[in-house]
């Protein structure tokens, strides 16, 4: 049992270590490292400590890249960890492994240990990343290996592991596969990892210990340490910070940490196991296991059957069924060349929206209400919330060719440019249904600057969405990269107001137009590279 658990860890680790969005995650582990732990003017960090910032020991240094990993990869980490099954399901390889020895509770764990894999060669290169910052800065040129890698072991790692069996349990429950699994995993982030950090909850983080030993290093040296106060999180510092020495935890301070650890990796293996209530091991009706090809009733509903194109939606030529909401079913045309009409458009608009349920229709309106009448007057007060509500639409944007619907869908839109531009003007359409009140209401309150930046992002966010799909051919890394990028707006970094909530801070509408510009061009011509190398 224990070889076949580990066989189908390491092969489901290859395969998976081969597609575009594992790359992208560990380019951004790589540069978090960079950041966590600046070599040069660089005044981002990720570790704050008021007005301070440690020299870079071994320890120090693998301390922050520690704490930047973990929460980075547990929000990044969980959108590759997570649609495994569903990819054995789609590809047959789930029928051979039914045919197995292998139990449900084994194909689980080897699933776990997988994206433990996963997380792990990432945190390998982090930790090389650390060992390298420390030499380049020079402020302490012996290594102390120990106390540079004990931090990813007790914090980090323990961390991931519960990630890893939250994505395993996200995978075998109806209803949690699909685009609403990911945007439900987002608050639970906010809450249980970076939330931690105000203390009355779990330490998942292991800041407790890590500040306590840090106000006793500042104690000892004569420093007040009454207002001293901690932080995880990507911002930018342009003051002059003083420095302290920390030598970083110890072996003899690690008894807390590694309990806690303990207790979070059985946590962890549970959450995963607890998989076997749902999964079914790919055998029985389809449909009643709530996975692979669904029933007409439940076409398409939101986490619910697989497409081609794994993103929970139906296949092709299937429509809503009477619980789902949709603008019809799409008519099927004779191809004919024309300009990027209102067909092309409402072709787009249905695949966008199809499949979704009443209660999302009604989360719809009420988003749109909710940001054209703020409470305090004109304001962006509203509107950064109500963007959240169509990311489960722009998330199917630069890749539903792959469902097989869309040739069919968008046959009077025959050239490969028109349907992009033509899938862009349907991911607009929702941004602008929350963006547009609200912007005139700016502007009738003399707010033009205001009212230019809510537009510039309606359009940034449909051209991110358009190329994180074409780049992985699936909805993972849009529903991974907007809400870190929604996160930094509404915490006021201003390199990331998209909107431009935080006034003159904010980039000039104009730059955001036309990175929403530069984005809709690099998807498109990534889409023409595909055609021509088939």
């Amino acid at each position: 049992m224990v070889t076949r658990i580990g066989a189908l860890a390491l092969a489901d680790f290859r395969e998976r270590r081969r597609r575009p969005g594992y790359l992208v995650v560990l380019l951004g582990t790589l540069a978090l490292g960079l950041l966590a732990a600046p070599v040069g003017d660089s005044r981002w960090t990720v570790f704050q400590v008021t007005d301070l910032h440690g020299r870079y020991t071994s320890g120090y240094v693998g301390t922050v890249t520690a704490l930047g990993g973990a929460a980075w990869l547990s929000l990044a980490g969980f959108g590759i960890a997570r649609g495994a099954i569903g990819r054995d399901e789609r590809s047959g390889v789930g029928r051979l492994l039914a045919a197995t020895p292998l139990s449900r509770a084994g194909y689980l764990a080897g699933k776990f240990v997988g994206n433990l894999l996963l997380f792990g060669s990432m945190l390998l290169a982090l930790a090389g990343t650390a060992l390298a910052v420390q030499l380049l800065k020079g402020d302490s040129g012996r290594v102390d290996a120990v106390r540079l890698l004990l931090p990813y072991v007790l914090i980090t790692l323990p961390l991931l592991a519960a990630v890893a069996g939250c994505a395993v349990l996200f995978d075998t429950v109806p209803g949690l596969r699909g685009g609403l699994g990911a945007a439900l995993w987002f608050p639970v982030w906010l809450v249980s990892v970076l939330g931690a950090q105000a203390g009355g909850g779990p330490d998942l983080l292991g800041m407790r210990r890590i500040t306590a030993s840090i106000r006793e290093v500042l104690a000892a040296g004569g420093r007040p340490v009454a207002g001293v106060e901690f932080g995880v999180g990507l911002t930018a510092d342009n003051r002059v910070l003083g420095t302290f020495d920390w030598p970083g935890l110890g072996p003899d301070e690690a008894g807390g940490p590694a309990a806690t650890g303990v207790l979070l990796v059985c946590a962890a293996v549970g959450i995963a196991l607890l998989g076997a209530l749902w999964f079914r091991r790919f055998d029985g009706d389809p449909a009643r296991r709530g996975t692979g090809p669904t029933r007409p009733g439940r076409a398409g509903r939101a986490g619910g059957g697989t497409s081609p194109g794994g993103s929970g939606d139906p296949g092709p030529g299937v429509a809503a069924g009477p619980a789902g909401f949709g603008l019809g079913p799409a008519p099927l045309a004779a191809p004919r060349q024309g300009r990027i009409g209102f067909d092309a458009l409402l072709g787009e608009l249905r695949i966008l929206v199809r499949g979704h349920r009443l209660w999302w229709a009604g989360a719809a309106v009420f988003a749109v209400a909710a940001a054209a009448v703020a409470p305090d007057g004109p304001s962006h007060a509203v509107l950064p919330f109500a963007m959240l509500w169509p990311m489960l639409l722009w998330s199917r944007m630069g890749h539903r060719a792959e469902g097989g619907s869309t040739e069919q869908l968008l046959a009077t839109c025959p050239s490969p440019l028109r349907r992009g531009l033509a899938g862009l003007l349907a991911g607009i359409v929702p941004a602008l249904a929350v963006a547009v009140v609200p912007a005139l209401r700016l502007a009738g309150a003399g707010q033009p600057r205001a009212a230019a930046g809510a537009l510039a992002g309606a359009l940034l966010v449909p051209a991110l969405a358009l190329l994180c799909g074409g780049l992985t051919r699936g909805p993972r890394l849009f529903q991974t990269v907007y809400p870190m990028l929604w996160y930094g707006m509404v915490n006021h970094v201003s390199g990331l107001d998209f909107l431009g909530v935080s006034g003159e801070r904010a980039p000039a509408p104009a730059a955001v137009a036309g990175l929403a510009a530069a984005l809709t061009a690099a998807a498109l011509a990534l889409d023409a590279i595909r055609r021509a190398v088939r």
